[in-house]
């Protein structure tokens, strides 16, 4: 028997089942072996050589000092920023009189604010709350030099003959001119304009006054002083009581906005402090005629439906076709001073969100990192010899660019994704508002890493393949591009995402994912920034680093996704390059 017919034998005996030397007994049952088929097809899907790859250039990565270093400055970046924040956060911002309603022009003790709601003139000291109003009935004209009767008068004029001199309302209130114990004119008196709440007595007997009056008599100009003028009618509205002065502060961050964007009601607001209701009764609209008093007196230039929706006192926002707000229309002395602790703290505190999501994490830790660390990931390898050995298993080139790119991101991306969530923690306990913590800021910070995360791929795919098609000038081409990105990242900024030439840089797709992010976790980013960018130079950082996304106009989540896929085709076109010209480079 030869020993091919040997081992055949051997064969079809052990395929046959086993004889029992005793009969009637049975053998326990034996557990088949796993068929050695599935057991590569199961180890082939895990792809020892990818493995490989990946982990050994995770391992160069790692052991590297320029890794750590990149690494460091990034978290030191971080470190910085959020002491900054912390401290705006902490010390807040100091409140400021936005309407200027806390100043006391006429210094009669009565606040702007509170002069509004009760109907008086803060430039005129002889109207105040309580003191009651002075209506006018006529001028006397041009070609008139005096006017006779039983008024109040009110003007720098002359009492050229009387009756009787009534009393002021209020002896305290300097708008009214004090008559008795008349002292002679001096000549700055004769030639110029007395100070108001003044009279004495003129060389030919008349009474000279600036102020307020109440004369039976002849009251009128002299025409050698062009600088006098004089009316009459009536005071009215006089309290029996005295009205208590407000303090100024009470003023100052009074009236903030009460507006909920995500309500869908267009007219919305409320007049927290009253100067639009105008919650006082002295004088009607019925009275005044058609002389106004002073052209700077807004009691008589005021109108309550100044957005002219149709309703008084109240802001109405204003939408395009495509649902996005794009304006917001207050009515006069409506939502006109908000607190700084309730919205520019709320704004800087998403503006610097946005801020260092982009500039920080896109830009700067984008960019920096793959042209650092992953121009050279195939060229060095290339240029060492150290690829003899990484290509000699049996692997396509093709596949090896892809492995250690994947290696690269295997750092990279879980250290751009912590540090955001690190960044995203602290500013989410330390951010304004009434709750403990900011869970919605999470959403932001989280799209923020997964965004960086993507760039970060692309812009190494884009550098490892040009290192690739040019060892020598491959890292110069990286840089240009590099410069190419931040220009087009500031020109999406200034143009609201809207310059189609932007639209060829990575950036501004990862821009477009922030934009949506910020719109997800705040539905109201448009209303702050119309309000930021209008009112407030202190919250304008908010309406710099904010844009509405543009890709899919009143879907965030459709831009995102949208954005997301352009950023993945992007980096499949660059990996078919880079794969392209490396099967077909020679190994120096």
């Amino acid at each position: 028997m030869t020993e091919k017919t040997r081992d055949q034998d051997l064969t079809l005996v052990s395929d046959q089942q086993p004889i029992s030397p005793l009969q009637g007994t049975s053998n326990p049952p034996v557990s088949a072996l796993p068929d050695r088929i599935i057991l590569n097809s199961v180890w082939s899907g895990l792809d020892r050589k990818a493995g490989a790859i990946i982990e050994f250039t995770a391992r160069q990565l790692r052991v590297r000092a320029s890794t750590w270093v990149i690494g460091g400055v990034g978290f030191l970046l971080m470190v910085l920023l959020l002491a900054t924040y912390a401290e705006a956060m902490v010390e807040g911002i100091e409140p400021v009189d936005d309407d200027g309603d806390s100043e006391d022009w006429d210094e009669d003790g009565y606040p702007l604010g509170q002069e509004r709601k009760w109907g008086t003139s803060d430039w005129n000291s002889a109207e105040f709350p309580g003191s009651g109003v002075f209506v006018s009935d006529e001028w006397l004209n041009w070609n008139e030099a005096n006017h006779t009767g039983n008024h109040t008068y009110r003007g720098n004029a002359i009492i050229e003959s009387y009756t009787w001199i009534g009393n002021p309302p209020n002896t305290l209130n300097k708008g009214w001119a004090q008559v008795g114990n008349f002292t002679d004119c001096t000549d700055y008196e004769e030639e110029y304009d007395l100070q108001i709440g003044r009279s004495c007595l003129t060389s030919q007997g008349t009474i000279r006054f600036n102020g307020l009056i109440q004369v039976n008599g002849t009251v009128g100009v002299e025409s050698e002083k062009w600088y006098q003028y004089l009316e009459w009618g009536d005071f009215v509205g006089a309290s029996e009581t005295p009205i208590p002065q407000d303090p100024r502060s009470m003023y100052i961050d009074e009236d903030g906005f009460d507006i909920d964007v995500s309500s869908g009601n267009t007219s919305q607001g409320f007049d927290d402090d009253g100067d639009c209701l105008r919650d006082w009764d002295i004088i009607a609209d019925s009275s005044f005629t058609s002389n106004p008093q002073f052209f700077w007196d807004d009691s008589f230039s005021f109108n309550s439906d100044s957005n002219r929706n149709g309703i008084s006192c109240d802001v109405e926002l204003v939408y395009d076709d495509q649902g996005n707000l794009v304006s917001i229309e207050a009515d006069q002395l409506v939502d006109e001073d908000p607190s700084e602790d309730e919205f520019v703290l709320e704004s800087l505190h998403r503006g610097f969100v946005l801020a260092v999501g982009k500039v920080a994490f896109l830009f700067l830790l984008g960019i920096f990192i793959p042209l650092f660390l992953a121009t050279g990931l195939i060229r060095d390898e290339m240029a060492s010899g150290t690829m003899y050995y990484l290509v000699g298993k049996p692997i396509h080139r093709a596949e090896f660019f892809v492995y250690r790119i994947l290696g690269f991101m295997s750092i990279a991306a879980p250290y751009m994704i912590i540090l955001a969530i690190l960044v995203g923690l602290v500013t989410s306990f330390i951010g304004p508002g009434d709750s403990i913590f900011r869970f919605e800021d999470l959403t932001v910070w989280l799209i923020i890493g997964i965004t960086s995360a993507l760039v970060l791929l692309a812009y190494s795919t884009t550098f490892s393949a040009l290192g690739v098609i040019s060892k020598k000038f491959g890292i110069y081409i990286a840089m240009v591009m590099g410069v190419w990105e931040f220009i087009m990242a500031f020109f999406s900024l200034l143009s609201s995402g809207q310059s189609i030439v932007a639209w060829l840089s990575i950036s501004h797709w990862g821009l477009e994912m922030v934009n949506s992010a910020a719109l997800i976790a705040w539905p109201d980013s448009g209303y702050y920034d119309i309000i930021g960018s209008g009112l407030f130079n202190s919250s304008v950082v908010f309406s710099i680093f904010w844009n509405e996304p543009v890709m899919v106009p009143g879907s965030p989540i459709a831009s995102l996704l949208v954005s997301s896929f352009v950023l993945l085709l992007y980096i499949g076109i660059w990996i078919l390059i880079g794969q392209s010209f490396l099967g077909r480079r020679e190994i120096d």
